[in-house]
């Protein structure tokens, strides 16, 4: 069969020549191989771990190029290995560069088939394929851009094989990429073992076809017994330069590696983040310090209502009008209020009203030179409603347990006006008897009967006991009016005390309100103690909640007989002591409550607000009074308690009211 390279030569005009390997070289290009096959598992790791297409597309590419270049420069030094005993010998130059072609197509198409990650027994072929004849082709190609005073032939048995081999050493290559893909550690060892025979397995490919090769030289043809020794040179210069190019590979991998986990890291971050806003049972509302909404996640779009529109660029003065957020921007980290939790009055897109509870912080990053803030929104009108209806609650059930000092208080007035009723009742009839016989007396015409009136009256006024009826009509008159007097003013201080403001702040008389709880706690107090007060009169009206306030009262003054009964018991000779003075400092009303009782120690103070905590016996109390207290003052009235308490000898409590709660939420950030 002769076509191609496929021919027989004439023995008689040509003889066979013997070349011979330089096996240093040899080792060179098994080095350079197994470079080029280490760069290859490299980026096929970097191609594996990367989502984006694009970026996979570009390891394809990048990889393809830099083991085609490999592989070349492995062929190149085998072929440099290989020395005749010819003076001349050459490439052809554009056919040497177009052999670098081949395996990088081969590479390319083979890392795609890797890169679905599927590995089944047709597509693993397929890549051993595309790898196969990438490598034969190259090293065809390459034969043919040799120029030497010979001619080359193939023989076609051991050509044939050669490309058996290289497809079985391809598939051996590919098994054991499949192998690094598996392993549940990608270990350095395992990569340069399997880089190794990746590496030989390649150059064998080489090697093999190289046995199908023969050179004749015709009969007049000089021989050379020069080995070129310069061709080790160049095999040393392809090898640092492959060396280097698989270097860089490797550092472009370790580097991609790193920006690809951070950006997983980051990507990762924003991911879980953004699922946070979005999904928070609170709304989150982001702007700058001129008060425009930067953005607002979806709970506060709904909290406001405004499903269907975007508030990007709104002021926050439209969902919070009584908010002054200028001045909380002005004050930066240093407003006292910044970072804690306050009520102000939401707007509805429908213009209804309802209260939010409010966290402002500061961000440490800019907008177009602008400091930013978040705001941690939460409808709380469901908690403040209930609060109001704990409150309520709270104030009957105090004047439930008031009830029969109450109706004892109202009872002893109202028998005395019974009692002078009865008096005034029987001493009225005398009075109109001895009125009837005078009008009979004067109505008279005759001595005789004059005689008989006059006698008849003298006898009513003296069994009438005029002069007693006299001298105490006028007390019993007196009394019962100052009876009823009392009886009024019990009820009204019930009234004033039950009567609920609805969670509505109004003016309020502070001294009123503290007498008309002193009068409703009268039956708490007045078996143990005397009750002082010294009212400040100048003091001025007080915006607050009324009934809120009159509960925090009551509690302390209760609190305060609690505690003289637990010291004294209800004794006559010691008698306990509760005052209350009320006075202004400042811009704020100072209400202070002092008993000489029992005392706390400092355990005790430090847990007085907790809610259910209390000292005293079963039935004696719930524990949540001053925690009530404490929600009162402190939290909606944006004012102190302060505490002075000394065992067995007593305790001070100290309210302290901003008269003007604007201004007090204005300073606290809303």
């Amino acid at each position: 069969m002769e076509f191609w390279r496929f021919k027989t030569i004439n023995l008689d005009n040509h003889f066979l020549l013997e070349g011979e390997y330089n096996f240093f070289l040899v080792g060179l290009s098994v080095l350079i191989s197994s470079f080029a096959a280490y760069a290859l598992l490299v980026i096929l790791e970097r191609i594996w771990h990367t989502q984006a297409k694009y970026t996979i597309q570009l390891w394809r590419i990048f990889g393809s190029v830099v083991f085609g270049l490999g592989v070349w420069a492995m062929h190149f030094t085998g072929m440099l290995a290989f020395m005749l005993p010819l003076n001349e010998m050459a490439y052809h130059i554009p056919v040497t560069i177009l052999s670098v072609a081949p395996p990088m197509l081969g590479a390319f198409i083979a890392s795609g088939i890797l890169a679905k990650q599927q590995f089944t027994f047709l597509n693993m072929q397929l890549s051993a394929l595309s790898l196969a004849l990438g490598i034969g082709s190259m090293h065809f190609l390459g034969m043919e851009a040799m120029l030497v005073n010979a001619i080359m032939t193939y023989d076609l048995g051991l050509f044939i094989a050669s490309i058996g081999s290289a497809h079985l050493f391809a598939i051996i290559a590919i098994y054991l990429i499949v192998y690094i893909h598996n392993a549940k550690t990608h270990k350095l060892t395992h990569k340069l073992i399997s880089a190794f025979i990746m590496g030989l397995s390649i150059a064998s490919m080489h090697y093999v076809a190289m046995a199908a090769v023969n050179f004749y030289a015709d009969n007049n043809t000089l021989l050379s017994s020069q080995h070129m020794n310069n061709m080790v040179f160049f095999g040393l210069m392809i090898t640092t330069v492959v060396f280097f190019i698989v270097a860089t590979t490797i550092l472009g991998s370790i580097v991609d590696h790193r920006m690809q986990a951070t950006e997983l890291l980051l990507q990762a971050s924003v991911t879980r983040e953004k699922d946070i806003v979005e999904h928070l049972a609170d709304g989150l509302i982001i702007l700058d310090q001129d008060g425009n909404i930067d953005s607002i996640n979806p709970m506060g779009i709904k909290m406001f209502g405004y499903e269907n529109q975007s508030l990007d660029g709104c002021q926050i003065k439209q969902l919070m009008p009584a908010l002054d957020f200028q001045h909380l921007s002005r004050q930066g980290k240093d407003i006292q209020n910044l970072g804690q939790n306050f009520v102000v009055e939401g707007i509805k897109s429908n213009k209804q009203p309802f209260p939010i509870e409010v966290n402002f912080s500061a961000m440490s990053m800019q907008v177009k030179d602008k400091n930013l803030f978040n705001c941690v929104i939460r409808d709380v009108s469901q908690r403040v409603m209930l609060e109001g209806q704990l409150r309520q609650a709270q104030k009957l059930e105090s004047i439930g347990q008031l009830a029969a000092g109450i109706a004892h208080e109202i009872n002893t007035p109202t028998q005395y006006v019974s009692d002078n009723t009865s008096f005034l009742k029987n001493a009225s009839q005398t009075c109109l008897e001895i009125v009837s016989a005078t009008q009979e007396l004067l109505n008279s015409n005759n001595d005789t009967e004059q005689q008989q009136y006059i006698e008849k009256l003298r006898s009513l006024i003296d069994n009438g006991d005029i002069d007693f009826i006299r001298e105490e009509m006028p007390l019993a008159i007196e009394q019962s009016l100052e009876g009823l007097q009392r009886i009024t003013k019990i009820v009204g201080a019930m009234k004033s005390f039950s009567h609920s403001s609805d969670d509505t702040m109004q003016q309020v008389d502070i001294n009123e309100a503290i007498e008309s709880t002193i009068i409703v706690a009268r039956s708490e107090w007045r078996y143990v103690a005397e009750l002082d007060t010294k009212f400040d009169k100048s003091l001025p009206l007080v915006t607050c909640l009324r009934d809120g306030l009159n509960q925090v009262i009551l509690n302390f003054i209760v609190n305060a007989a609690h505690a003289i009964e637990a010291r004294y018991g209800k004794s006559e000779i010691h008698t306990g002591l509760i005052t209350i003075v009320t006075e202004q400092e400042q811009d704020n009303i100072v209400i202070t409550i002092t008993d000489n009782g029992t005392g706390m120690s400092e355990e005790i103070q430090k847990r007085i607000f907790d809610p259910f905590f209390t000292t005293k016996g079963v039935g004696k109390g719930t524990g949540q009074g001053l925690s009530l207290a404490y929600s009162v003052i402190v939290e909606t009235h944006k004012g102190k308690i302060l505490i002075d308490s000394t065992e067995n000898v007593g305790t001070t409590f100290k309210i302290i009211l901003p008269i003007n709660r604007q201004a007090a939420n204005s300073t606290s950030g809303t």
